[in-house]
């Protein structure tokens, strides 16, 4: 295992698995724009690395995942523009982590609250401990979602209970999230972490070209008409269907071995 280090962003690489700590645990992992910042240089590099073929994101700790945006770092953010420029620059940086190539496993091993509900929204798979909560609280703070959970919510859990969550600042727990579909499995505490890589790894044993491609057909067929969706899928599944790693695994069900995935 290798790790690296930015400051409250921890980076740790297990073969093509990558888990990324926000790691602030007296801001009880409260983002800060030094930490979105560091946040958008790791997907940058990450979007270079052909490797990867996963990604862990969690939070530092057993109680908490994201506490939110930092009010104190936050209220250097003065005025209406300056508000409008930082929820920008914040979407930017969740729609480069929701476009990854490769699927992000959020592991949610406590409280999420506000800006914590946006960036795991922006994960691909929940999964959470059985003590975590979910505060959507940006209403009872007299503003709004401002990072693009207004968007995914109700593509993940539908629209009109997406207005009851961000209309009243309800905190859910971990198996009431998983009931309205914003969570996608709920496991004993502490074992968020645990579970996340274990799928990470499964996700990671299958040819990472067809990985990187699913992610792809279902990001952009998200939106789409059904035709173009279909058009989308077709077109993605061709560049599967020809590849080399589609010819082993078919040698490989027929000599009866594991096959030995080349990504291409």
């Amino acid at each position: 295992m290798s790790g690296a280090a930015s400051g409250a962003l921890r980076v740790e690489r297990t073969g093509a698995v990558a888990t990324v700590t926000i790691d602030r645990p007296k801001a009880r992992n409260a983002l800060d724009p030094t930490t979105i910042r560091a946040l958008d240089a790791t997907l940058a590099a990450f979007e270079d690395d052909e490797a990867l073929l996963a990604v862990v994101l969690t939070g530092a700790g057993d109680d908490v995942f994201v506490s939110g945006g930092d009010l104190k770092a936050l209220q250097k953010v003065a005025g209406a523009e300056a508000g409008r420029r930082m929820a920008r620059a914040t979407q930017r940086v969740f729609a480069r982590l929701e476009a990854l190539e490769v699927p992000v496993i959020a592991a949610i091993n406590g409280a999420t609250f506000g800006g914590g509900t946006e960036l795991a929204a922006a994960c691909d798979i929940r999964i959470a401990t059985e003590t975590a909560r979910f505060g959507f609280k940006q209403v009872q703070m007299g503003i709004m979602p401002a990072w693009g959970l207004s968007y995914r919510l109700p593509r993940i859990v539908g629209r009109s209970r997406a207005l009851e969550l961000l209309l009243t600042g309800r905190t859910l727990t971990a198996r009431e999230a998983k009931d309205l579909g914003f969570v996608d499995r709920v496991v004993a505490a502490r074992e968020a972490g645990k579970a996340a890589l274990e799928l990470a790894q499964a996700i990671a044993g299958n040819p990472p070209l067809s990985v990187r491609l699913i992610k792809q057909a279902v990001q952009g067929g998200r939106d789409a008409p059904a035709e173009a969706a279909g058009v989308l899928e077709a077109a993605l599944f061709g560049l599967t269907w020809g590849s080399d790693d589609h010819d082993e695994a078919v040698r490989a069900f027929f000599e009866k071995r594991a096959p030995r995935w080349k990504g291409r």
